[in-house]
């Protein structure tokens, strides 16, 4: 069998893949089941949990695909080849695998849940005000292209570009990505209640991980950072044990931003690494997210205003949705053999390398 099998073009075949493959592993499986919503074919669909090692292990590896939906397709290959590796595992160790925490952006192909929310903006307290995000307001009118054309998407940016130089990197990152909870039909929405992917994320968590004493949580996605390469965005603070951990287990640059297409970092608001600290408050908890990179950023952001476009706007014009819908895909999940066997390689190293640390400290 091609290693590239792992691979998947659709949320059904990506699921039957891993499932069989944690099966085979001898991994225990348990599944969370959307009530409301369905794949584009009909299929149900799910957050799996994959439990390979004793249940009560005290040090465990958290491996996560999916998040941001369409990115999980690679999320999912990763997963499914190192299962296929039959790895043994270190006493009292056990490695966890979560599949498609959007189940309903996977299925669709699109990064966002079934309510244009940004799970990855999702995780925050909303029994609290919603974070304020005054610089989007500014920006909302020109992300929300109502013609998608080149004339049209060049005076968008070339606005954008102005605001950046007038406000600076941090700024418009923070505007742009970092989060924004007023506009509905806009980017990076954080949504005004918890989706149902927070929820059951969160029943996963308590269900399979409130027993260990020292969990390490990566987070998988897709476009950050040079073609053919990952990235690791660590957002544990400048001297803390969790950071040194990480710097421990997986090397200088997992700590360094070395790669990272971003000139300056947004501060993010409700993320799921966060979150996944936060409900474990007696565990040692690493968290580290893995970015393979695919397009250069303006690309990239381009592509997130294509995904805006496509839902809002994309009914008027299919045949244009059409073609913005293969080119969006391809930002996130690229079809090249040479990019996905990088992917495969890349996650079975910094996966065992995980391992390995859990295990040692």
């Amino acid at each position: 069998m091609s290693e590239l099998a792992s691979f998947s073009d659709s949320y059904a075949e990506a699921r039957r893949k891993f499932v069989e493959a944690a099966r085979r592993a001898g991994a225990k499986l348990a599944s969370y089941q959307h009530p409301g919503e369905r794949g584009p074919g009909g299929e149900a669909l799910y957050l799996d949990v994959s439990v390979l090692g004793p249940g009560d292990a005290g040090r465990v590896f958290v491996v996560g695909s999916g998040t941001h939906g369409i990115e999980g397709y690679p999320g999912s290959a990763a997963q499914r080849a190192w299962l296929r590796g039959r790895p043994r595992l270190p006493k009292d160790t056990a490695v966890v695998f979560l599949h498609a925490h959007n189940p309903w952006g996977f299925a669709h192909k699109t990064r966002v849940t079934e309510e244009n929310v940004d799970l990855n903006r999702n995780f925050i307290d909303f029994s609290k005000p919603l974070p304020a995000n005054p610089g989007y307001a500014e920006l909302q009118a020109l992300i929300a292209i109502r013609d998608w054309n080149e004339a049209s998407i060049a005076g968008a940016f070339a606005e954008l570009d102005a605001y950046r130089e007038r406000v600076g990197e941090k700024a418009f990152s923070d505007a742009f990505n970092g989060g924004q909870y007023s506009h509905q039909d806009g980017i990076f929405y954080g949504g005004t209640r918890p989706q149902w992917s927070n929820s059951a994320f969160r029943a996963a968590v308590e269900t399979h991980l409130g027993r260990a004493r020292k969990v390490a949580f990566m987070d998988l996605h897709t476009g950050i950072g040079p073609y053919l390469e990952h990235i690791y965005l660590c957002f544990h603070a400048e001297g803390s044990p969790a950071r040194e951990r990480a710097r421990a287990w997986w090397g200088e640059r997992a700590v360094n931003l070395q790669g990272v297409t971003h000139k300056k970092l947004a501060t993010y608001s409700g993320t799921i690494i966060d979150a996944f600290a936060e409900m474990l408050p007696v565990a040692e908890v690493t968290s580290l997210v893995v970015e393979f990179g695919t397009l250069p950023r303006p690309e990239m952001q381009r592509a997130g205003m294509a995904q805006r476009w496509m839902r809002f706007e994309g009914p008027r014009d299919p045949v244009l949705a059409a073609k913005v819908r293969r080119e969006y895909e391809a930002a996130f999940y690229p079809a090249d053999p040479e990019w996905r066997r990088a992917v495969l390689e890349q996650s079975r190293e910094f996966i065992d390398r995980g391992v390995a640390g859990i295990a040692s400290g």
